[in-house]
């Protein structure tokens, strides 16, 4: 079990619902999506030597490092199919977020954890979501959290050293979810993509076969040159 405390002071309230805090570990707990780590219990508890109440939250551990440290601990060598991975597992839980009308509202790179099951035969990486923020607590957008997330995952590929599928990829990833998709300046309605994660997750499954498809007509490095601004 992994145990986080928060001074009852720190935790956000409303004047008519003074438990709003318990939002977190009540969100965690209705979502389905399998990146969601969930609350075992949320408990009060005085510190008998600083005098201070705390609301513990206790939620399944997960071994693995955030996201954050990931990046840290990665740069020039993050490979984009560990991108698309976390792109595929970040539009999935946004998918039931937008069908149950709710938001995250903190996703960033610390609260996005990096995991390896022990017991995976094929070693697949899995990302994990932790720390919901009840509404109107929360960050405005969390297409806006995951676009940081990914902006810097693009930073710490090795360009020049990648295949030509995935330098392509990686201007897809760059031009159209990156600056077409997620950071969205303008009115989002102008393109059929943006904030939409059920067309998003269709537009990252075909990248190999638009990646083919220009090849075949195009060669592969005219291809990269084909989609690159």
């Amino acid at each position: 079990m992994a145990f986080k405390f928060v001074p009852i002071e720190n935790l956000p309230s409303y004047q008519h619902e003074p438990d709003v805090y318990l939002e977190e570990a009540r969100k965690a707990n209705v979502l389905e999506n399998p990146c969601v780590v969930p609350y075992l219990d949320v408990r009060s508890w005085e510190d008998p030597v600083l005098g201070r109440e705390f609301v513990v939250f206790i939620r399944q551990y997960v071994w693995g490092a955030s996201l954050e440290r990931f990046i840290w601990a990665n740069r020039g060598n993050v490979e984009l199919r560990f991108i698309e991975q976390f792109l595929s597992a970040m539009f999935g839980l946004l998918f039931e977020l937008e069908q149950r009308g709710m938001i995250h509202g903190d996703i960033h790179a610390d609260n996005v954890l990096v995991t390896r099951p022990r017991y995976n035969l094929r070693g697949d990486v899995q990302f994990r979501v932790m720390d919901f923020k009840p509404t109107g607590h929360g960050e405005p957008s969390d297409y806006l959290g995951i676009a940081l997330s990914l902006r810097r995952l693009l930073e710490c590929v090795s360009y020049e050293e990648q295949q030509p599928r995935d330098r392509y990829v990686f201007e897809v990833l760059r031009n159209d979810f990156l600056g077409r998709y997620l950071l969205v300046e303008s009115d989002p309605a102008t393109d059929d993509r943006a904030f939409r994660p059920r067309q998003l997750q269709s537009k990252l499954d075909s990248v190999d076969e638009m990646f083919a498809a220009a090849s075949a007509s195009r060669g592969p490095e005219a291809a990269v040159r084909s989609v690159r601004r």
